[in-house]
């Protein structure tokens, strides 16, 4: 399992260190902006196309939210 945290200072990564090491965590890797690599995106993809996919079909946000609550219990 892998689980991401973003910490802003030096400090901060003491606590968390601290606070892993009290519950006896030891297999943890710590990296850093410069380790992890940039992938860019396909710019050759015409988004105008996407434009008003939903024109005819308009959604709220809890029409989404009961549509994947439905298929995640049924």
């Amino acid at each position: 399992m892998r689980i991401t945290i973003e910490i802003d200072s030096d400090k901060e990564m003491e606590k968390l260190s601290a606070l892993l090491k009290a519950f006896d965590i030891n297999s943890v890797n710590v990296l850093t902006h410069e380790d992890i690599p940039v992938t860019n995106g396909d710019k050759n993809i015409d988004p105008i196309p996407l434009f008003g996919i939903w024109a005819n079909n308009p959604r709220t946000i809890e029409d989404i939210r009961n549509q994947a609550w439905s298929r995640k219990n049924g």
